[in-house]
């Protein structure tokens, strides 16, 4: 279900499936996607008789590695996105769905029509300035395969999901004592003031010796550890390589236009509206009678839908549902939309969905637009077409041509490309094609990587392919000495400075013990004093440094200050004077921030309580995973 919604996504179709994606994952540890195919591919795992697939499982992995590439965008490593990475927790994921959706089943819960349909018109995905479209919701829905019907019946197992859940953690909450202790530490405040040593004057005049190097490298060699690399050329074959060699004649966009006009001219599309009675009981034929009475009566259409018709979402439009080009509606709407003349209402006409009255709003027959006009957007979409031919050629002579070959320069020349070259990248993967999945297990593949053969066309996407062979390879091992000898200089070079400094710095704590004021030292050693009052924690660089250190200091007694010494990354050295501590106070907030806090500690409570319910359910389900899971 998810490649075909991804094959088909076009336009609003794609803000319409984030806006439901928005929506269906409000509830963590819910995959929607749970028992979609039933038997139409091997078991994964089975929970109490409900059988979810391989295929649920693999298109499930495929939406959690498109959700985590949306939300981090390319620099993801290659091995978080791999099914094996991917497979344990979203089989977990699969299972705890079936078991909260069976609990749901089984307390007896339900959504009302009316609820789902409130739900569908007030997706953003669905409307236009705010306001519900009926043609976007048709449209969207057409592209993406579904029936407004299966629609409305997947958002509601998903609706009743999330009641099931909210009725767990939403009953959480928070006690004031909690909430006290949790201010206590989070918005404790501390006073203090410091002195920074400064390593820089001294890093010029240290000498770090050849043997002192040797020996750190020989003694740290754990931090210097190189993980397996390669370095590979590729041929990378997209359509947009061949499409600036194509000339579009004039000729052949003419040709092209006349087309359009002619199939312009055919595309009517159809504007309607009707009034749906849903199920064909006693009771719903005899509305239908009622209805075809007062039509026959001249009645007028769209007070009847608002009246009659119960299908919510175009009713209170008097029934208006949009526009067709004969394949949005069933087979036998459209046929009995198309008889009818604009203005005039059909007889009853039976859909799997019931009933309808519908009527023929309007033909809309727009003018083709002009040669001129479309002459651009046809010329380049004849010339994208051959490159798309040419892309799909090349792509077929790609494997040959490179098959065996003991350089990729040949096949490139034959093919009109160039090769490219990346740097040295390890299995998690590198800069730009090197962070690709399949180029990294291609790359590392024992007849690539070992053998130096030339790896199969890649296709990495319909219309980007690539070829590679590895010409550099480094065994993971210690980096050379060579490698990182300016680095441990630098190291040690601080390490020295900070040893000077610390010297000093404890001759300021001597002297601020001994009853000089902490200012008056700094003065006499030209050092400037900082002063940090109402400090929280947190903050960036050294000065979130400085701060982490302090909030780790001892609290002083009454009347006392707390005194200490610490030194930064950088080699600096600071000393430090903790003169007050005051715990966060949950009565000096605001009642908005009261209320907040509260609101947000209630949530976590919830989401812990709900992580129980979903454990509790599992622990009594049967469950069985299909081996080699």
């Amino acid at each position: 279900m998810l490649q075909s919604m991804r094959d088909n996504l076009k336009g609003t179709a794609a803000i319409i499936v984030a806006a439901f994606f928005g929506f269906i994952m409000v509830i963590g540890g819910i995959d929607f996607f749970t028992g979609a195919s039933g038997d139409s591919a091997n078991k994964a795992a089975e929970v109490n008789g409900e059988k979810i697939s391989n295929l649920d499982l693999q298109r499930a992995i495929q939406n959690r590695r498109s959700m985590i590439e949306s939300q981090y965008g390319e620099n993801v490593p290659a091995d978080l996105l791999s099914d094996e990475q991917l497979r344990g927790p979203v089989l977990q994921q699969l299972v705890n769905s079936a078991v909260m959706r069976q609990a749901a089943q089984k307390s007896g819960m339900v959504m009302s029509t009316a609820a789902v349909d409130k739900e569908i018109v007030q997706m953003p995905g669905f409307q236009i300035n705010g306001q519900f479209d009926q043609q976007m919701f048709r449209d969207g829905l057409r592209r993406m395969g579904y029936s407004p019907v299966g629609f409305r019946q997947l958002l509601e197992q998903e609706m009743v999901m999330q009641q099931f859940a909210g009725s767990v953690s939403d009953s959480a909450f928070a006690t004031r004592a909690g909430a006290e202790k949790v201010v206590a530490v989070s918005m404790e405040e501390r006073d203090f003031d410091y002195v920074t040593l400064s390593a820089a004057p001294l890093l010029e005049t240290i000498q770090i010796a050849d043997d002192e190097i040797q020996s750190y490298y020989e003694a740290h060699q754990q931090d210097f550890q190189r993980p397996e690399q390669v370095a590979i050329e590729y041929i990378e074959l997209t359509p947009e390589q061949f499409a600036g060699n194509i000339d579009i004649s004039e000729e052949d966009i003419r040709a092209q236009y006349d087309q359009e006009v002619k199939s312009f001219q055919a595309n009517i599309r159809r504007h309607a509206a009707h009034i749906l009675i849903e199920g064909d009981d006693e009771a719903a034929q005899k509305k239908v009678a009622e209805i075809q009475s007062k039509l026959n009566e001249n009645g007028d259409f769209a007070a009847l839908a608002k009246e009659y018709s119960d299908d919510i979402i175009s009713r209170e439009e008097g029934g208006d549902v949009g526009f067709t080009s004969g394949d949005v509606f069933p087979e036998s709407f459209e046929e009995a939309l198309a008889n009818l003349d604009v203005g005039q209402v059909s007889g009853p006409v039976k859909t799997d969905n019931g009933t309808h009255f519908i009527k023929l709003l309007e033909v809309a027959d727009a003018e083709p637009p002009t040669f001129e006009e479309r002459k651009a957007a046809i010329s380049a979409r004849l010339r994208n077409a051959e490159a798309e031919r040419e892309f799909v050629d090349a792509v077929s002579r790609l494997g040959d041509l490179a098959y065996n070959a003991a350089s990729l320069s040949e096949p490139a020349d034959a093919l009109g490309v160039s090769v490219q070259k990346s740097p040295l990248f390890s299995r998690q993967g590198g800069p730009g094609i090197a962070a690709d999945g399949k180029v990294i297990a291609a790359a590392f593949s024992p007849e690539v990587m070992e053998d130096g053969n030339t790896s199969d066309v890649l296709n990495l996407s319909d219309n980007h392919s690539v070829v590679l062979k590895v010409v550099e390879h480094k065994d993971a091992g210690v980096k050379p000495l060579e490698e990182v000898k300016a680095e441990i200089a630098s190291l040690l070079k601080r390490e020295k400075a900070s040893e000077q400094l610390a010297s000093k710095a404890e001759a300021i704590e001597q002297k601020v013990r001994s009853g000089e004021a902490l200012a008056d030292v700094s003065n006499t050693e030209g050092l400037t004093l900082e002063a940090s009052d109402n400090t929280r924690r947190g903050g960036f660089g050294a000065r979130g440094e400085v701060i982490d250190r302090v909030f780790g200091m001892e609290a002083p007694k009454p009347g006392a200050k707390t005194l200490e010494h610490f030194k930064l990354a950088s080699g600096d050295v600071v000393v430090a004077q903790l003169r007050a501590v005051r715990p966060g106070d949950l009565s000096r907030q605001s009642k908005e921030q009261r209320d907040a806090l509260m609101q947000q500690l209630a949530s976590m409570q919830g989401n812990a309580e709900l992580a129980a319910v979903q454990q509790f359910l599992a622990g009594k389900a049967k469950i069985e995973i299909a081996s080699g899971e």
